[in-house]
């Protein structure tokens, strides 16, 4: 601990060629400026999970880019929000250098010769870090972040070897949750590729010998949710019963606390209300009306949400169904200011029995579905040893050596 300094970011920047600035005004950049095909612009919205959401970033003209240049991030940056979530941040990798910094961003050009970009990226997840950083922007309607609250950050430094040693460690754990999410997504992919291959494509096993109908397989027939599925819709409890105690069970309102599958428990509720059972499957009934996910445990419904479990337990099956049903979102529902649906509504919503079909895709699909939950365990364990093992490293109380 001896060889441990304790500098502000501000000054390492300036005395070690590193920089924090502030994205371009939005009198530089226009809605207009907006291309298919260009130069990234990393914007807030972006920002998701402590990673850059490559599918939302907008892009502009290379010409533009260079007018723009002094807001070019390179691998190893570290992009914020300057409003609203500053609990979220994330590091440039290869993929993106040449990237901009955007409006509504900030970014850490890291100071490379004495500061490892890593280490300063989980250095500035720490619950100390991030508390300390909200409480010095907040502003008038919102958190506001600028270049001085960042300055002034307090860094606990180790010597350069010891920081790149703790980034290793640390990094090790998101590597492998990486790599869990790769085959996570593989399989989701393999398990819709299968409906669609089964009930769109209509290959299913046998459908070279079944008899069609104006496109549609002999015995197949118009149903409704009603006819096949349980469901419940949601009621919020007064706020006042609400906590983060884990007082009570579970109490989720709508899609803020989705998560890969399983939504992430945050709230809880102390009063009994309208309940999902584990392995039903959770519905938005408010925009985005159709997203999904899998309860967990049993849980407490809010108003956003809808409980649906198949009559004859396929529910793995119903889950993909609803998937494809309704991958464009708000297919369904009506409202003045979002979309909602109600219970009549999705009662009468239609699709095709199929008979036993529904029963063998539930089949093949489960032990997908089964592996899809095992990895996703696994990425919680990981993140929970990862997040442990954080703030012991980082403050030298774990030396990197044990």
């Amino acid at each position: 601990m001896k060889e441990w300094e304790i500098e502000t970011l501000g000054n390492l920047c300036q005395k070690w060629n590193g920089k924090i600035q502030t994205g371009p005004f939005r009198s530089q950049l226009h809605q207009s400026d907006y291309v298919n095909e260009g130069i990234p612009v990393i914007m807030p919205k972006d920002i998701v999970n402590d990673n850059i959401d490559e599918t939302t970033v907008s892009k502009i003209p290379k010409e533009l880019a260079n007018k723009l240049r002094r807001h070019k991030l390179l691998s190893g940056d570290i992009v914020f929000p300057r409003r609203g979530d500053l609990d979220k941040r994330a590091i440039i990798d290869k993929r993106l250098e040449g990237s901009l910094c955007g409006t509504g961003c900030l970014k850490i050009e890291v100071p490379k010769k004495i500061l490892d970009p890593l280490f300063l990226y989980f250095y500035l997840k720490l619950t100390p870090i991030v508390e300390w950083i909200t409480n010095q922007s907040i502003g008038a309607t919102m958190e506001n972040l600028n270049t001085k609250t960042l300055s002034n950050l307090t860094i606990q430094l180790p010597p350069l070897p010891t920081q790149q040693r703790i980034a290793s460690i640390l990094s090790a754990y998101d590597d492998l949750i990486e790599v869990n999410k790769q085959r996570i997504q593989l399989l989701e992919e393999t398990a819709r590729e299968l409906y669609k291959e089964w009930f769109v494509r209509m290959r299913f096993p046998g459908y070279k010998e079944a008899k069609f109908v104006k496109g549609v397989p002999e015995g197949w027939r118009i149903t409704t949710l009603s006819d096949e599925v349980n469901f419940k819709m949601g009621q919020s409890p007064k706020s006042e019963f609400y906590n983060e105690d884990e007082n009570g069970l579970p109490f989720h309102q709508g899609v803020g606390t989705y998560g890969v599958r399983y939504p992430e428990h945050k709230i809880y509720c102390s009063v009994n209300g309208r309940t999902a059972e584990e392995g039903d499957i959770l519905f938005s009934v408010r925009a985005p009306v159709g997203r999904l996910n899998i309860a967990d445990r049993m849980l407490i419904l809010g108003r956003g949400l809808a409980a649906m479990r198949h009559k004859k337990g396929y529910n793995n099956y119903l889950y993909y169904l609803l998937q494809h049903e309704f991958s464009k979102e708000d297919i369904i529902g009506n409202g003045s200011i979002f979309n909602s649906v109600g219970k009549d509504e999705l009662k009468r919503f239609k699709f095709f029995y199929i008979g036993d079909l529904a029963n063998q895709f539930n089949s093949w699909v489960t032990p997908i579905d089964q592996q899809i939950a095992l990895l996703i365990q696994q990425n919680t364990q990981l993140r929970h040893i990862r997040d442990k093992l954080l703030p012991r490293l980082i403050s030298g109380k774990l030396e990197v050596k044990e």
